[in-house]
């Protein structure tokens, strides 16, 4: 088979994850400035920033080993959520960002390096679970949607809401206690002025 550009398999997986989110009725476009996909939700409105990265297919581990899909995302990305893309199987894992420390089983001093081995044939060595892609069930696009991977703002945007409206409130209060304030300082200035003399 004809080798695959990188830059290809990258737009694949881009595309193949925004088509997935899209056809669960959640609007995606494309992002920019190293975030890949959008996803625009309302009531209450939010957004959600998506970073993807994608294998062809599953390889072996260190050109050698058991086959494996891996994935390396960067430390610094500013996405809320990471989506990892197996482009061979149609499959698609989603992370939350703060998840990436947990589950990716190494990290160098600016990116996260996530594999999952397809080879049941693996003689573990260190940690023995979540190593497997079958273990990664419950990270696979559709069942992150069911548990609401994208409704989970939905409380803390609506606390966001609440709490600024509150802000707004008590702002107005303190302009118009301030305004009232100001008004009796200039009468009671106005008070003590002493009246002018009239002219014989």
């Amino acid at each position: 088979m004809k080798e695959i550009p990188k830059n290809m398999i990258g737009f694949s997986g881009k595309y193949f994850v925004q088509s997935m989110l899209m056809r669960e009725g959640l609007p995606t476009a494309a992002g920019k400035e190293g975030i890949d996909l959008v996803v625009s939700l309302k009531k209450p409105r939010r957004t959600f920033s998506i970073f993807v990265v994608s294998n062809l297919q599953p390889k072996r581990a260190g050109g050698k080993g058991k086959e494996a899909l891996d994935w390396w995302i960067p430390a610094s990305t500013a996405a809320d959520v990471i989506a990892c893309v197996d482009l061979s199987e149609l499959r698609v894992w989603l992370f939350e960002h703060n998840e990436l420390p947990k589950y990716a089983q190494q990290k160098t001093s600016s990116k996260y390096h996530l594999y999952m081995y397809t080879d049941k044939a693996v003689a573990l060595r260190g940690k023995k679970s979540m190593k497997f892609d079958y273990e990664f069930e419950g990270f696979k696009l559709e069942n992150r949607i069911y548990q609401g991977i994208f409704e989970k703002r939905v409380r803390r945007a609506a606390g966001k809401g609440v709490k600024s409206a509150v802000r707004r409130r008590a702002g107005r209060k303190r302009a118009v206690k301030k305004a009232v304030s100001k008004k009796a300082g200039a009468k009671k200035r106005g008070a003590r002025k002493p009246a002018a003399k009239k002219g014989k």
